[in-house]
């Protein structure tokens, strides 16, 4: 089966994805194939299922639908040239196909030719000059096949040293302080190795920093002349030209390389059409370096996706699988990471017991390092239980290992409770935002602050529990800060005002319709800002268990 694509932009950066599984899905989940976080497209939004000619696509029940060329569809056999819609928002991709690709590669070559003949000169020169126009033709047909940097960076090197007469050529890239050795070539089509490398280290500095090519192939320009490295190479010519290209950490074209020629005699009187097809070899050059830094940074990227999905995949295993069945109260939670691991960690101890006990810890960082952290954390913890310590006493524990085994810039923010079936209560609060208690009987919300120093900090610090009470109907909310500290696209924060508002409006209904409303009101509020810290919450309604 020929190789389909997706096409898209992310970030502002174009992205593209060649189709070769059976079976891939599109969504806000982290683990879909492709993850988008616009707040249009559902968690599971599309799936794309391979046939024999091409790709069908189905809209998996999703909330805002799946749009093709501008209609909605439940399911549709796709055709080259498919614009694909999720939702109304932004996200937007083109299908191509094999046969599209060849006709653009076809256009291309076509008009390379049409621009480069424009300039050719009378009849009786144009075979040398359609030898010329060969390099470029030759390059680009090589580009359609099988990429391959070293082959295509040394005949695009060999190209520019026939068509100037130079006797040497050098490709450079930018290191971030100064212009580096990528290839070298004499006219003999001899690799030169680094340490034949030479410059004009003054022409190389200007042409990186105007952006404007220097030629000078039928002597050295005065303001050059005596320059030390040209007058040691004796050099009598020099062309250099600079390479541009939109890297992965930018947003628009810049000069990240040079093409660079010299030689100790004068090179050819370059022509209108010569300068125009070494104009053309530069750019070719430059997208080969483009295209050779997407190769890597996309290897590298899914060498960093295959350790975070199993770093994910392991403290998911962490958290709790089911949340507490209990007669006595309604329990909720859920934690969504901005990346594939976060420093959030919820969990429900002492499951024998029917006391209800939870914690709701947030780790400083993110990624892998967090993960760990939170991992250990839990360990800590459940030993800590293990030995019927009370609240206070774990959490002095908890401290104490932390201090003692993590890095002085890593810290915990811990909210950790226990509830009796009577409602009689406690929470240790090391250093977390506050939680708040729903009242049924007034409407109103209290607040249960901090009553100690975030873990893993100081040394030999002791923590001690607060009481607090929750009556039948009453509903707690524990949060990370990643819900309040939420961004709009104009950076104002969602903020404890909007959270508590969420909570008064939807308690009426219940614990599950509180947990729905805030992640809902999040999502809502960020609209199509990226999410910069974990959303966690946790939410305990108590239950009447006579009529349980």
């Amino acid at each position: 089966m020929d190789t389909h694509y997706l096409e898209w932009r992310q970030g502002g950066q174009p992205r593209r994805m060649a189709l070769r599984k059976q079976e891939l899905f599109v969504g806000r989940r982290s683990d879909s194939d492709i993850v988008l976080t616009d707040p249009y497209v559902s968690r599971r939004h599309a799936r794309l299922v391979r046939q024999e000619h091409g790709y069908t696509i189905n809209d998996l029940n999703s909330t805002h639908g799946t749009f093709v060329n501008g209609n909605r569809v439940r399911e549709r056999v796709l055709e080259a040239g498919d614009r694909i819609r999720m939702g109304p928002g932004p996200s937007e991709f083109s299908y191509t196909g094999p046969v599209e690709q060849d006709r653009n590669r076809t256009l291309n070559l076509e008009k390379s030719v049409l621009q480069l003949s424009a300039v050719l000169p009378p009849v009786a020169s144009a075979a040398s000059e359609l030898e010329k126009i060969s390099h470029i033709l030759d390059f680009q047909y090589q580009w359609g096949q099988a990429f391959s940097a070293d082959r295509m960076l040394g005949q695009l090197l060999e190209s520019a040293l026939r068509v100037s007469g130079a006797e040497r050529g050098f490709l450079l890239t930018f290191s971030g302080q100064k212009f580096d050795y990528v290839v070298g070539m004499d006219h003999r089509g001899e690799r030169l190795s680094e340490s034949e490398f030479s410059t004009s280290r003054t022409v190389v500095e200007q042409v990186g920093r105007q952006g404007e090519s220097l030629l000078m192939t039928e002597g050295i320009d005065q303001e050059f002349a005596a320059q030390e490295s040209i007058v040691n190479m004796r050099l009598r010519a020099v062309a250099c030209m600079p390479l541009k290209w939109i890297s992965d950490d930018g947003d628009r074209p810049a000069v990240r390389g040079i093409l660079y020629l010299d030689s100790r005699k004068a090179m050819h009187m370059l022509s209108g059409l010569d300068q125009k097809i070494l104009t053309r070899l530069a750019l070719e050059a430059s997208n080969v370096f483009e295209k050779l830094g997407l190769i890597q940074s996309l290897e590298e990227r899914k060498r960093v996706q295959q350790e975070l999905a199993l770093a994910q995949a392991t403290q998911r295993a962490l958290l709790p699988q089911t949340l507490p069945d209990s007669r006595f109260f309604s329990v909720h939670a859920s934690s969504t990471p901005t990346r594939y691991v976060g420093g959030d960690y919820y969990d429900f101890l002492d499951p024998d017991s029917e006391d209800l006990t939870g914690v709701l810890a947030d780790v400083s960082g993110k990624g892998v390092p967090a993960a760990l952290l939170s991992s250990f954390l839990q360990g800590v913890l459940e030993v800590g239980f293990g030995s019927s310590l009370s609240l206070g006493e774990a959490v002095t524990g908890a401290n104490n290992h932390l201090f003692q085994k993590t890095p002085s810039n890593r810290f915990v923010t811990l909210f950790l409770f226990r509830v009796k079936p009577s409602g009689e209560g406690e929470y240790v609060s090391a250093g977390h935002n506050p939680a708040y208690v729903h009242r049924v009987a007034t409407g109103g919300i209290e607040e249960l602050f901090p009553c100690g120093m975030i873990l893993g900090a100081f040394e030999d610090v002791t923590y001690e529990s607060v009481h607090f009470h929750l009556n039948v109907g009453d509903i707690l909310v524990v949060y990370s800060d990643g819900v309040t500290e939420a961004m709009d696209p104009d950076g104002e924060m969602f903020g404890e005002a909007r959270l508590m508002d969420v909570v008064r409006e939807s308690a009426a209904s219940g614990g599950a319709a509180v947990q729905e409303a805030i992640l809902a009101a999040v999502r809502s509020f960020m609209g199509q800002a990226s999410a910069y810290d974990d959303l966690t919450v946790q939410v305990v309604e108590r239950l009447d268990a006579g009529n349980a």
